[in-house]
């Protein structure tokens, strides 16, 4: 075999390795890909999931029996989390209790999901700021994250009186 051959044998040999990674990168880069959006479409389920649950519930531990026109009686901005006697998110009865709740979701695939849930009183017009003082408008906000997902995925919902 001449030198010119060998030359050529060489090159082809690092052609074919070049070729062999640039496919299996691409396929490896596909995979991750859709890895992630399996676990952005199943983090968007957990968290809506969570806020349809919370949805179900009292606007507030004091409108479970009784009405109100001013926000005055209603739980104090402090106080937003489970009540005394709510030891477990089954007694959960009004959307405050869910304040702090931390939620995780084993899957074969995916692995862990970790939902947290802040409630906090917003403003009446504006419910993306919230708000110190007592409103008839509380902001559900969901935080879902796993090891498949960049960076934390947030839903969030105004819920009104």
């Amino acid at each position: 075999m001449g030198s010119a051959q060998l030359i050529l044998l060489a090159g082809g040999l690092i052609l074919l390795g070049a070729v062999s990674l640039t496919i299996y990168n691409s396929f490896n880069n596909k995979t991750d890909f859709q890895l992630q959006n399996e676990a952005y479409i199943t983090a968007s389920s957990i968290g809506q999931s969570m806020i349809d649950r919370i949805l179900t519930k009292s606007f507030d531990e004091k409108t479970i029996s009784h009405s109100y026109t001013v926000p005055d009686s209603l739980t104090a901005v402090g106080s937003l989390g489970p009540d005394a006697g709510e030891a477990s998110v089954a007694a959960y009865d009004d959307v405050d209790d869910y304040k702090n709740y931390i939620k995780l979701d084993t899957l074969s695939v995916l692995g862990v999901f970790r939902t947290k849930v802040d409630i906090n009183y917003a403003q009446k017009f504006n419910p993306d700021i919230t708000s110190n003082v007592k409103t008839f408008t509380k902001r559900v906000d969901v935080f879902v994250t796993n090891t498949f997902l960049k960076d934390t995925l947030k839903l969030n919902y105004g819920v009104t009186y």
